[in-house]
């Protein structure tokens, strides 16, 4: 159906993005008319027609705008209760950047948790007051966590006990809070195939190869759909009466990092099409930032230089022949590097780990696993002295003999390593972004004021969750919503 200009609009959001690297907070401050700074409406610059009038290909109830794992589960409930729901992917299938994670699922407050593992578990209390200590003067992101941890734990005994998914066994590992996909690490697969059936059966729709551009308003100024570009540059414009944004972080968005994580800026990334064009279009519609900052971590190049550590013996070593962190906190392997002073490191293991059940995790890193006979094989291959390596390795069999790691508390996996040895070579990279757009706490995206922007929605890392539970947790609350709200 073709709509004047008149009738509908796309918002500017190539210019929200550039506002938002610049400074200018579209939807959050501005000069009023009397030429006093204030909090205001958004300017109506801020909204660019479009170089095309609208001209509407399909009509939904709900477009979800990214088939990652928040934008999938957001979709079930609103489609089950007969609600027609489409779901736009740029890439060629579903899954977003978790279904290629290492899997390491963080939960604490699922039922499975208490089941499985009654020492891990916590409460809504409990997880409140663990995390106060981190949001002193922000009760509002206080129980936005609580909130996400709950529903988190509703998406772990989801897929456990309503779709019969078995997630793997417990191993001795240092993470016993978390839940890991059944085949070993980076086998999400399976779990997204579960999700996807679910997806279908509800009747939720997909459309691939098809990437977001920017949102529609009606006249009014109402959220009334999203404007994409298909694999043949045509413009497919979709109507819809609610919107849900999950189309991810900003992690690959140069002009962002710099702006919000400097310290992680210069770093590489191995994340692609992570721009934050979703929440560009949450500001152009009069949405607010929260929470933009560098995340929490850093990755390794290839996750088998710090995952396998999780499950097996595994020793970390600097070019300079020293450890540098406790092996079975995986993610202080990149940031520590760094920390010491380098942009380095060798992973070393042996049959223990190259053996073990996780070979999804080994067969990511190919080629870059090297191996060795011995360790004057191993130091020649490194590139370091014989006798820096042959310390390091005198140092790791007296912790193992004495079964105590006075200089990084190490307590797990404290057997020596024996040939042939493998290792890899690994580089600090940025992988995920923190922050994103305000929301409340029924996913709605808010204005400067709290307010809720009639029809539009967020989810995942676009509402600024950062890791793979919490961000499900998002998509199954949303999804609650959406079948309440379309009622």
């Amino acid at each position: 159906m073709n709509m004047n200009r008149r009738q509908f609009c796309a918002l500017g959001t190539a210019g929200a993005m550039a506002a938002i690297a610049g400074g200018v907070s579209l939807g959050c401050s501005s000069t009023t008319a009397s030429g006093e700074s204030g909090q205001s409406e958004p300017a109506a610059t801020a909204m660019a027609i479009g170089d095309a009038n609208v001209n509407f290909s399909q009509e939904v109830d709900i477009l979800i705008v990214g088939a990652g794992i928040s934008g999938m589960l957001a979709s079930i409930d609103p489609a089950s209760a007969g609600r027609s729901v489409l779901i736009v992917e740029q890439n060629s299938t579903y899954g977003g950047d978790a279904i290629y994670s290492a899997a390491c699922q963080m939960c604490t407050t699922a039922e499975l948790t208490k089941e499985e593992r009654p020492d891990k578990y916590m409460s809504e209390d409990e997880i409140r007051e663990k995390f106060a200590p981190y949001y002193e003067g922000n009760e509002a992101g206080l129980e936005r966590t609580v909130l996400l941890q709950k529903w988190g734990g509703k998406f772990i005994d989801t897929m456990h006990y309503d779709w019969g998914y078995e997630f793997q066994e417990l191993r001795e590992s240092p993470y016993h809070q978390a839940f890991f996909p059944k085949n070993g690490l980076c086998t999400m697969k399976d779990e997204f195939e579960l999700m996807n059936e679910k997806v279908v059966e509800a009747g939720a729709q997909y459309l691939f190869e098809t990437t977001f551009k920017t949102l529609i308003t009606d006249e009014t100024g109402a959220i009334a759909g999203g404007r994409f570009t298909s694999k043949d540059g045509s413009i497919v414009d979709i109507k819809a009466k609610a919107v849900v944004l999950a189309g991810g972080g900003y992690i690959s968005n140069q002009e962002w990092m710099v702006k919000y994580a400097p310290e992680w800026a210069f770093i590489g990334n191995i994340v692609a099409g992570r721009k934050g064009d979703t929440i560009a279009a949450g500001v152009a519609a009069g949405g607010t930032l929260s929470g933009m900052m560098a995340s929490g971590n850093l990755n390794p190049r290839y996750e088998a230089g710090h995952m396998l550590g999780t499950f097996y013996p595994l020793i970390g070593l600097l070019p300079n022949g020293k450890r540098f962190y406790a092996e079975t906190a995986v993610h202080n392997a990149a940031t520590g590097c760094l920390a010491a002073g380098y942009n380095e490191w060798y992973s070393i293991w042996d049959d223990t780990a190259q053996n073990g059940i996780d070979q999804e995790v080994i067969a990511h890193a190919g080629d870059a696993i090297q191996t060795a006979g011995s360790i004057e094989e191993l130091a020649e291959k490194m590139g370091m002295a014989l006798e820096t390596v042959q310390a390091a390795f005198d140092d790791w069999d007296a912790i193992c003999d004495n079964q105590s790691d006075p200089e990084f508390g190490k307590t797990l996996f404290l057997q020596k390593l024996v040939p042939p040895y493998y290792f890899i070579r690994n580089v600090p990279v940025r992988y995920k972004s923190c922050g994103g757009l305000a929301v409340s706490d029924r996913m709605e995206v808010v204005d400067k004021d709290g307010n809720p922007i009639p029809n539009l929605y967020a989810a995942g890392c676009t509402a600024g969750t950062e890791d793979i539970v919490p961000a499900a947790g998002s998509g199954l609350l949303l999804g609650s919503v959406l079948a309440e709200d379309l009622a």
